[in-house]
């Protein structure tokens, strides 16, 4: 049995971290700034820890997320580490750096760091660069502005860890909001010289940039896991999670899409009532039915047909024989009239417009039969009255006229 299968209840109730996919670069302050020891024990050994924690905290929860580290002070801005997954590198990386310079560039190192984490060999990696500042910046403010706006064009994430320099507060905080979208940016300044730097880093934002929110799927309340002691347990909770989140969504969007076709059907329904009482009815009926609308007045419904022993219980009387022939009479001259049958299809009632149209072609067609049957009979009469006579001679009786009656009977004279 795998080990998702083995994942009971207990475990689907975690909320563990889940941290997005990212290549990150660690910037350290290593000027003489951190020589200072307000800072237990100095500010450059909380630096090291902090850039300790950072690593260990992104390389431990996502396996493709990839850290690397750089220096910005001294002679240059110095890559001393590419993105890497390898934490041994990036420790022995860190021992290595010397304490050098008087004040950071903080321009080159985010353009240089922008520029390695371009060339990142994962493309689906989102570009993150943590600053873990203990100096005082030398930088105008609207340099700042315009960094940050290029930065945030480019969809770089930055996060600033201050340090004792309260100098710095408001030009960060001001270069955080230029270049935050969509939160993905935070601004951490740390004045309490008796907490442990480390320590604060590790409860903030920074620490779980791009995992969750609170309360939602992911984000790290009372986790009973620990994904660097058990990282396939953690990584199989986390599809888990994943997948239940995957299922609610998509049930949520089903729900939302039969609302909207029962919104459709109910407003469909309110805009054709007269449809539904012209459903089932034939040409022949809807013709009919137009007819009688016509005669008795549109305002007034139609009674339908009603069989002969509803008729008889009713006890109503029978119209009578001239009556009907009246109405027949005058349903057939109105009928004969086209331009009244057009007007009188046109102004129907609960129709469509192919039923207009079927209903009109009927018509058409029945008086143009009406007229060929007519024609016919006309010239069968004229057929049946009109005779050729004929007067017949026989050989006998071609000499002698007196002798020869019509039809060509001799008549013998005595």
């Amino acid at each position: 049995m795998c080990i998702r299968d083995s994942i009971n209840a207990e475990y689907m109730g975690i909320l563990l971290i889940r941290m997005t996919l990212e290549a990150t670069i660690i910037c350290l302050d290593n000027s003489d700034w951190g020589r200072n020891g307000d800072f237990i024990p100095t500010r450059w050994e909380s630096i090291q820890d902090t850039a300790r924690v950072l690593y260990e905290a992104k390389l431990s929860v996502n396996r493709e997320s990839t850290v690397g580290l750089m220096t910005m002070a001294g002679p240059r801005v110095d890559l001393i580490a590419t993105p890497c997954t390898d934490d041994s590198r990036l420790s022995t990386s860190i021992q290595s750096i010397k304490i050098q310079g008087e004040h950071v560039d903080f321009i080159k190192a985010i353009e240089i760091s922008q520029l390695a984490l371009k060339h990142r060999q994962n493309k689906n990696q989102k570009q993150r660069v943590i600053l873990l500042i203990c100096s005082i910046l030398v930088e105008q403010p609207s340099v700042l502005q315009t960094l940050a706006k290029k930065a945030k064009k480019n969809g770089l994430a930055i996060d600033i860890v201050n340090i004792g320099s309260n100098e710095n507060v408001e030009k960060l905080q001001n270069f955080i909001e230029t270049v935050n979208n969509a939160d993905n940016s935070h601004f951490l300044h740390i004045e309490n010289r008796s907490l442990r730097v480390p320590d604060v880093v590790i409860s903030s934002p920074i620490a779980q940039s791009g995992a969750s929110a609170p309360g939602e799927i992911g984000h790290p309340v009372n986790s009973a896991v620990d994904p660097s002691q058990d990282p396939e347990l953690a990584e199989a909770i986390r599809q888990s999670l994943e997948e239940q989140k995957n299922t609610l969504a998509k049930s949520s969007t089903e729900e939302k899409k039969e609302q909207k076709t029962e919104e459709k059907k109910e407003e469909k329904k309110a805009e054709a009532p007269a449809q539904e009482v012209a459903e089932g009815l034939t040409e022949e009926e809807e013709l009919q039915r137009a007819i009688e609308l016509s005669i008795r007045g549109e305002g007034q419904e139609v009674k339908k047909e009603e069989s002969p022993k509803v008729a008889e219980e009713r006890k109503e009387p029978a119209a009578p024989v001239k009556e009907q022939k009246k109405t027949e009479d005058l349903e057939a001259q109105l009928m004969q009239n086209p331009e009244f049958v057009k007007d009188l299809i046109q102004s129907l009632p609960g129709m469509t417009e192919e039923g207009r149209k079927k209903v009109l072609s009927s018509v058409v067609k029945k008086e143009e039969t009406k007229k060929d049957e007519k024609k016919e009979e006309e010239t069968k009469k004229q057929q049946q009255g009109t005779y050729n006579i004929c007067l017949l001679y026989t050989s006998d009786a071609a000499d002698d006229t007196p002798c020869v009656d019509l039809g060509g009977r001799r008549s013998i004279q005595k």
